[in-house]
């Protein structure tokens, strides 16, 4: 299971959508999340397609800016919890394993808006107590060292926003690659970085995900990155996570099918060969 988010500035550009699509295809996720993709449900609809996916659930644009898109993989995996121009809140169901919850933010980008953002993120762990993960671009900062040129951010805001995710319950992933994921002024003296895209999570979907990693994917076209959240292991309903059932099952059929060699070498019928790799897979 994975998740892409990107604040894309645009579907309406066809190297926008081409770049979407070359970071779907190379990093197969799950779940992509897209914000100010600027169009309605048409576009949304047409990436969907583009992309292969089942599922998709829309916020239209507000003039020329806004819009948020969710799109899965899967139709069975999301189950909508609520959405507003800010955020949409899915319930992500895999079978045989527990479920848990995760919510696209973006946050309010002017200064004067940022205790909305706080009060919105405060309103959301009253909907659901399911494990839970929020990713997107919060337009927010918890320390100094996310900011890199320019004025330091306000210490209020600072500790506004680092309030709001205690509150919550939330900390923010460690990410690996570049350490900003916004920029303005590339190559000039005002240039400024920051890490406005960040994953959080509360205790409980840690635990459920404890190998779970944020990369930084710099993009061509953007002047957000895109962050990836990718799951390794997923601790499941009886299987302790995907990865090492498929390792223990191939243990073993290695184990059966080199016992079967050696009792019978080269010569050995090849029916018992397959005899015995269907006793490994009925087994």
């Amino acid at each position: 299971m994975s998740t892409l988010s990107w604040n894309c500035r645009g579907l309406g550009n066809l190297r926008t959508v081409r770049e979407i699509e070359d970071v779907v295809s190379r990093k197969k996720p799950d779940f992509v999340f897209l914000m100010e993709t600027k169009v309605n449900r048409d576009h949304a609809e047409r990436l969907r397609v583009k992309l292969g996916f089942e599922g998709l659930f829309n916020v239209d644009n507000s003039g020329l800016s806004g819009g948020l898109a969710m799109l899965w993989r899967t139709n069975s995996y999301a189950t909508l919890i609520g959405y507003s121009s800010n955020y949409i809140d899915i319930e992500v169901s895999v079978p045989g394993f527990d479920k848990w919850r995760m919510t696209g933010f973006y946050g309010f980008s002017k200064r004067p808006q940022r205790r909305e953002s706080w009060d919105l993120i405060r309103s959301l762990p009253t909907k659901s107590d399911l494990p839970w993960v929020i990713i997107g671009d919060f337009n927010d900062l918890l320390f100094q060292y996310e900011k890199r040129g320019g004025n330091p951010h306000p210490e209020n805001l600072l500790r506004g926003f680092g309030e709001t995710i205690d509150e919550c319950g939330l900390t923010q992933l460690p990410m690996s690659g570049y350490p900003f994921t916004w920029e303005k002024g590339k190559g000039t003296l005002n240039w400024i970085e920051e890490r406005l895209d960040k994953v959080l999570a509360t205790q409980p979907w840690r635990e459920l995900v404890p190998d779970a990693n944020v990369q930084n994917i710099l993009t061509r076209k953007s002047d957000h990155s895109f962050l990836f959240l990718g799951i390794l292991n997923l601790r499941g309903r009886g299987v302790i996570c995907v990865g090492v059932f498929v390792l223990r099952w191939l243990g073993c059929m290695m184990k059966d099918v080199g016992r079967w060699w050696r009792d019978h070498g080269e010569k050995g019928e090849i029916r018992g060969c397959k005899r015995v790799l269907q006793f490994v897979e009925t087994g």
